[in-house]
């Protein structure tokens, strides 16, 4: 009898905890949108750390809420079907309220929010003008070295620029505290800074783009498909529309859900991409910001001719560039080759 009591305390007490404990390791955003247009427009959420991922709110009335158990400081990203981006840093325990809309959003909360919200409103009256947004983001990045949102301004007006100064950017790190510098956010938009040389590029830049119909595309780890290539054409180049058919061919000859081809077209009229683009599978994807070689991509990997591809995996680590068809197959079976003498080891 007294085992029965004790085990039903034990239970007692281990359920009071468990609430204690999941809202410990959590982090919560809630959220009211002030545009009536965007109430009930759904709301992406994009993980682009540790691994590329994608999940959706659904606001009602515009108010919504939105939970995850991080491991560490975590950058995610809110976009609305116009593309526009807000920046959420998220940590165990934390909270954060957003209240307004995209072009004007109002913060408050735990840790490095309530720092973004000060950096937004040294920005307000600026209207977009980039440069001027920049010199306020280098303001703020030497001010604040022990902050994380130096890390992502850093990465958002520093290194994801066409043609990054380099030495700039570095005089600009240097300063910064050991746990900024090791944060997750700063180290992976480093990989896709180059050296001085240009040629040490190991990560693809952060990208998202809509397809033909609107949706919006990112990267997304949980995707079947092992390896994404990105494939630079335009309608006005033969030479990249005849590799365009050779990539469906390797498509086709592939087994299920081991490579989808991204296409970039660097088109300028839409009548023209469109009439060039074939219908969009799981597998083949379709998109155009209609910017020609200004596109972010483009510029930020020195693609300077057509056609042009660049091979990465799951979370956008570059495998290969300007791969034919059989140099694509042979890359693949090089890295499904490492990953099974992976799985032989641990086994």
């Amino acid at each position: 009898m007294r085992k029965i009591i004790y085990l039903f305390l034990f239970t007692v007490i281990l359920l009071n905890l468990l609430p204690a404990c999941s809202e410990k390791d959590r982090f919560l955003l809630k959220g009211e949108l002030t545009d009536s247009v965007s109430f009930h427009e759904p709301i992406l959420v994009i993980y682009d750390d540790p691994e590329a991922k994608l999940d959706t709110i659904f606001p009602e009335k515009g108010k919504f809420t939105y939970q995850l158990s991080p491991d560490t400081l975590t950058l995610i990203r809110l976009v609305n079907k116009e593309g526009q981006a807000i920046p959420i840093f998220a940590n165990k325990g934390w909270e954060v309220q957003f209240k307004g809309t995209f072009e004007k959003p109002d913060l408050k909360g735990d840790g490095a929010n309530q720092e973004f919200q000060e950096f937004l409103k040294s920005t307000a009256a600026l209207q977009g003008n980039e440069k001027a947004e920049a010199k306020e983001a280098e303001k703020f990045i030497q001010s604040h070295p022990q902050s994380v949102v130096s890390a992502y301004l850093l990465d958002r007006y520093f290194i994801q620029q066409a043609h990054p100064d380099i030495e700039h950017t570095t005089k600009l790190i240097k300063p910064l505290s050991g746990n900024v510098k090791d944060s997750r956010i700063l180290s992976v938009a480093m990989k896709s800074l180059p050296t001085k040389d240009l040629s040490t590029i190991t990560h693809l830049s952060y990208y998202s783009c809509k397809d033909r119909k609107g949706k919006y595309i990112s990267w997304n780890s949980n995707d079947k498909h092992d390896y994404t290539l990105v494939n630079f054409w335009a309608s006005w180049s033969p030479n990249s529309l005849t590799k365009r058919k050779e990539l469906e061919i390797l498509v086709d000859s592939l087994p299920k859900n081991t490579l989808k081809v991204l296409n970039i077209s660097l088109d300028l009229q839409k009548e023209q991409w469109l009439n060039a683009c074939k219908p969009d599978t799981t597998s083949w994807i379709e998109t155009c910001d209609f910017k020609g070689w200004e596109n972010q991509l483009v510029k930020q990997h020195h693609i300077d001719r057509l056609p042009a591809n660049i091979l990465v995996d799951k979370n956008r680590k570059i495998i290969g560039t300007d791969l034919t068809g059989e140099m694509i197959k042979q890359k693949i079976k090089e890295k499904q080759d490492e990953k099974k003498k992976e799985k032989e080891k641990k086994a």
